[in-house]
């Protein structure tokens, strides 16, 4: 391949966004890689964890486009000098690909190693974590800075952007890029679709792209279906605000189902690295399963807990562990904390 010349400028150019969930401007990530100065190696890290419900671009695109992935890669590696690349596959993806890939990447000779993560879990997809994992250690966010753009693997300057950023750099390299992305649609019924739509378009726009048109009978979670933020049928004249994936709850899913399902994931997932994320997400579990089993719940203490959570948890999980329920009750049940707690007898 030649190499790309000014690749970086029309990266930024393009507006490309990382299409992971942090909306990060992905031609600042490189030139910060570029920059960073260093006596030993560069490394490429392109991160297919996917783990976050409700999200399966990634795996469409493995497979229909695995090659534009692994040109993706190698323009990162040449633009940037590194001297190896890394595909860091979930485990399901690793065995429904890898030797595919591998054939791509022998065939065009160039220096990528395919990582198989070695569990399905959901903060083993964010990028320190994937480094940890990646150099056998425990499997937890690390405290930034220092940024993986100067110190990632094995101390080194390491760019790690997801599998759609790198299909969406080759595609700009070979002036295809159209200013597109891969949303994703779980249905009321559980069906899934993925579609290739504009940037700029709005939650409704895409539900009718996919053929359903919003109605007060369903709800609808966005960005994923642990962390994704509900919203009720008129409030979707918004555009996508980190990942591009909508599922469809029927208006009547009984809801302390929904609230304990999305309570207990976030308590299953946390590494346990932080207090506040490893006892909180414990005893919001706990608090919501004892007021939907009683109806007494201690308001200030959960308020507080809340807080906490949100405002010293060490990394998003912890932030981000109440905001599928706290936005249910807000733009589905239309109430805000207090009036739920309120309401005690019509909580079913």
């Amino acid at each position: 391949m030649k190499l790309a010349k000014n690749i970086i400028k029309k990266i930024a150019q393009a507006k490309l966004i990382g299409r992971g969930c942090n909306n990060f401007p992905t031609a600042q990530k490189w030139q910060a890689v570029k920059d960073a100065k260093t006596t030993g190696d560069k490394f490429v890290v392109c991160n297919i964890s996917e783990s976050e419900p409700g999200v399966f671009k990634d795996e469409y695109i493995l497979a229909k486009y695995p090659e534009m992935v692994v040109t993706g890669i190698q323009i990162a590696m040449q633009a940037l000098q590194a001297s190896k690349g890394f595909i860091y596959l979930n485990p399901e993806y690793y065995t429904k690909f890898s030797e595919y890939l591998n054939a791509i990447i022998e065939s065009k000779g160039i220096e990528i190693e395919i990582y198989a993560k070695p569990y399905h879990d959901y903060i083993g997809g964010e990028e320190t974590a994937v480094l940890n994992s990646m150099e056998a250690e425990r499997v937890e966010p690390r405290l930034k800075p220092p940024y993986p753009t100067t110190s990632g693997f094995l101390g080194q300057p390491t760019l790690v952007n997801n599998c759609e950023t790198f299909y969406a750099v080759a595609q700009i390299y070979l002036n295809e890029y159209r200013s597109t992305r891969f949303y994703c649609l779980t249905h009321a019924d559980g069906d899934r679709e993925v579609k290739e739509l504009p940037i700029d378009i709005t939650i409704k726009k895409v539900l009718k792209a996919f053929g359903h048109s919003p109605s007060n009978k369903f709800f609808y979670q966005i960005g994923g279906g642990a962390a994704g933020t509900c919203y009720n049928s008129k409030q979707l004249n918004r555009n996508f605000d980190g990942l591009a994936s909508i599922i469809i709850f029927p208006k009547d899913t009984p809801e302390k189902n929904l609230v304990l399902k999305w309570a207990d994931f976030f308590q299953q997932e946390s590494c346990g690295q932080c207090t506040t994320c490893r006892e909180g997400t414990y005893r919001l579990e706990e608090m919501l399963e004892k007021f939907y089993a009683t109806g007494k719940l201690d308001l200030p203490l959960f308020e507080d807990l809340i807080f906490t959570l949100q405002n010293t948890s060490f990394c998003p999980l912890g932030r981000i562990s109440a905001n599928a329920i706290l936005s249910y009750w807000k733009n589905v049940l239309k109430k805000d904390v207090k009036n739920i707690m309120n309401e005690r007898c019509k909580i079913k």
